[in-house]
């Protein structure tokens, strides 16, 4: 895991720094054959001391409201219950009109769901807000994040906003690197617009890219000036088929 090194211990005066504290990330979905790989390099890398995970997820199917949080108290995986943050699930719904509960986007999704068990075993205990987008404006990404960032922003929240999103899906391997590239580079560049507006031009199938984009505002809201590709692969890396998925693990560091 040596893409989580730091590259330098020391400061100025040779003073030790402060290590950056991760406060977002972008992590694949599909199944874990395929992509948990890629999902662990960035859980591996989280501070256990995390005490909430607003979870950005897709509603593949488009089933119910565009932009859904969780109806229910907890959410339960084979290794326990996970409690809704009921604080910050009331918060939001009071302030973002667009927001509302809804479980027929969730029921029959596993954008957010398989991220679960990681959280599990990485984390010692927290509480969970899961959202998930079918579609939004670039001016509702950009509402919702700001807000997100305004909640999560005092640091005795310790708070982590994660975005579960693959990367181009069923191209070859090389068409599948060059679309993948392009969509990275403007999610390394903190550029929500950008890529919005890159994954639409380059028709660049992300599934996630609405999460993705709710999470760049909230992050450049946060005031995170760092983003690191930790890892990057494709489906047929795992299956060797010719038609391929890509995955992307990447952290934002304050």
């Amino acid at each position: 895991m040596d893409a989580c090194f730091l590259e330098s211990p020391l400061g100025p005066q040779g003073k030790k720094s402060p290590a950056p504290r991760i406060v977002g990330g972008l992590v694949p979905h599909a199944g874990y054959i395929y992509s948990g790989p890629c999902a662990a390099h960035l859980y591996a890398c989280l501070e256990p001391s995390i005490r909430c995970v607003i979870l950005l997820g897709v509603n593949h199917g488009s089933r119910g409201a565009p932009a859904a949080l969780s109806p229910w108290q907890c959410w339960h995986t084979p290794l326990g219950d996970i409690p809704i943050d009921q604080e910050l699930n009331s918060l939001l719904r009071e302030r973002v009109s667009f927001l509302t509960q809804d479980e027929r986007p969730h029921i029959r999704e596993h954008s957010i769901e398989v991220q679960l068990p990681f959280l599990q075993r990485f984390l010692t205990e927290f509480t969970l807000l899961p959202i998930s987008f079918s579609h939004l404006s670039v001016d509702e990404c950009h509402d919702l994040g700001e807000i997100l960032a305004e909640l999560c922003a005092p640091p005795e929240r310790r708070t982590l906003i994660l975005a579960s999103s693959d990367l181009n899906h069923y191209l070859s391997p090389a068409e599948t690197e060059v679309l993948d590239r392009l969509a990275l580079e403007r999610v390394l560049a903190l550029d929500p617009e950008g890529l919005l507006d890159t994954v639409e031009k380059q028709n660049i199938s992300m599934c996630g890219v609405m999460p993705a984009t709710v999470l760049l505002f909230a992050i450049n809201a946060l005031g995170v000036k760092r983003a690191r590709l930790l890892k990057h692969y494709h489906s047929g890396q795992v299956t060797h088929m010719s038609e391929v998925v890509g995955y992307a693990s990447v952290c934002f560091e304050k």
